[in-house]
């Protein structure tokens, strides 16, 4: 302390001025880093390197390592063959005269070598009825009628390029090593882009579903396309998820999924654009009313707006619990709104709180739709969970390298989502979808 305060000592006011502005420049620069990391539109759970480290403690609030109590699962094995690995011969001297002196009982899992590719070449039959004129291929085909590969290598390149999340250059370098099939890079981009096109009538489907949905959460986040920025944007309802990928964080967006007229509720974030659904009843997200309200908890008033909003929403969470009609839902709604009213009304004297009490008052009416409305959740996390793998990929891949990428990405993530949330199991529908589209005309 000593030795800085000589240093200032020495300095003239201009230099003392000037050392404080680059100091000042400094912090600015820093703030606005960390502001990217640490702000109210951030989960938690993105900036887990700005959480003290637990791991090797036994402290109570330690997320890391088995709970208390755990037991543990063994994996249960039932042979389906057994083996006796014996000799007769003692490999040094040749003599036959053994004994056992211990005997090792082993069950192992294990997988056979993978076969190496067939080359089939298929015959199909195009037949033609003569009564009616109906043409038809046979039902039993499984030979996809263009391009060079199976439906199991198809299914392979999917599982490896959206299951492992593997890049289109190592997935080439595993088929090689791994089952002795050479495929560039480019020739497994044209397959992904072949499963795109057999999926187009199911991602369709799921479209159109999420159209007639009483209930979707929606999410976006940013993703570079060949250098430029767009958004994807994700639909999730109990039974479909849909992922698109637009240039626009607009409501054009909205209006292409959901119709202008869309009369559903709508579980999401406050930004502007969800406001041209003006027939649908939007569900504000709680988790970020609370994230931007915990930011300013660093003062008395601050805090105790925090505490008294997240009294609220424990509220809405309790009340939803207990089962209640639908006129009970309508007459908790109007107490709920009149509370929150009264407590925007009394923290809106400090002026530091203002950017929260503009942030709920601009959207009053759409904080307790959850409660008005049986099976809707106070906070956007069904959408951000499902949203998390493609922000994953994100930071995987960097961007798309071209459009053809990013539509195969929007298709086939939709698909094997909603296969996943639905609990079907991937293999089998991906190979039916692609046998029915690819295999009969």
């Amino acid at each position: 302390m000593m030795g800085d305060t000589v240093y200032f000592e020495n300095m003239d006011r201009n230099d003392l001025i000037e050392k404080i502005l680059e100091q000042q420049k400094r912090i600015d620069h820093l703030q606005k880093e960390l502001s990217k990391y640490n702000n109210p539109n951030t989960p938690s759970s993105a900036n887990k390197h700005l959480k003290p480290n637990t791991q090797g403690k036994n402290n109570d609030g330690a997320k890391r390592g088995a709970p208390k109590g755990h037991k543990g699962i063994n994996r249960c094995q039932l042979p389906t063959k057994k083996i006796d690995i014996d000799a007769r011969i003692c490999p040094k001297c040749h003599s036959s005269n053994l004994r056992d002196k211990k005997k090792y009982k082993r069950v192992i899992e294990d997988v056979p070598e993978p076969p190496e590719p067939e080359t089939t070449e298929a015959k199909i039959h195009e037949k033609e009825c003569k009564d009616c004129g109906h043409v038809f291929i046979p039902k039993h085909n499984t030979i996809p009628l263009k391009g060079k590969f199976g439906i199991n290598i198809m299914v392979l390149a999917v599982f490896i390029r959206f299951i492992l999340r593997g890049v289109l250059r190592k997935a080439g370098l595993f088929l090689e090593t791994g089952f002795a099939l050479r495929i560039t890079p480019a020739s497994l981009n044209e397959i992904l882009r072949r499963v795109s096109e057999a999926s187009e009538s199911e991602y369709e489907g799921i479209k159109k579903r999420i159209r007639f949905s009483k209930i979707v959460y929606v999410d976006e986040t940013s993703f570079s396309v060949l250098g430029k920025n767009q958004w994807v944007w994700v639909f999730k309802t109990a039974d479909d998820i849909l992922l698109v990928i637009r240039p626009s964080r607009g409501s054009n967006v909205l209006e292409e999924i959901l119709g202008k007229e869309y009369s559903g509720t709508v579980i999401c974030d406050c930004w502007r654009a969800y406001n041209f659904l003006s027939n649908a009843h939007l569900q504000r997200c709680w988790a970020h009313l609370l994230r931007k309200s915990n930011v300013l908890s660093d003062t008395v008033a601050g805090k105790h707006f925090h505490k008294r909003l997240k009294m609220l929403f424990d509220e809405i969470k309790v009340f939803n619990e207990s089962s209640p009609s639908p006129g009970q839902r309508q007459e908790k709604y109007g107490e709920m709104t009149k509370e929150l009213k009264r407590a925007i009304s009394y923290y809106s004297r400090y002026d530091y709180l203002m950017p929260v009490v503009k942030y709920i008052n601009f959207n009053l009416g759409n904080w307790f739709n959850c409660i008005k409305i049986e099976g809707v959740e106070p906070t956007n996390n069904f959408a951000e969970q499902a949203i998390r793998e493609t922000v994953i990929v994100r930071k995987i891949i960097g961007a798309f390298r071209s459009e053809t990428g990013k539509e195969n990405y929007e298709k086939l993530a939709s698909l094997i989502s909603t296969w996943q949330l639905k609990g079907l199991d991937i293999k089998t529908e991906l190979r039916q979808m692609l046998i029915k589209n690819l295999c009969f005309c």
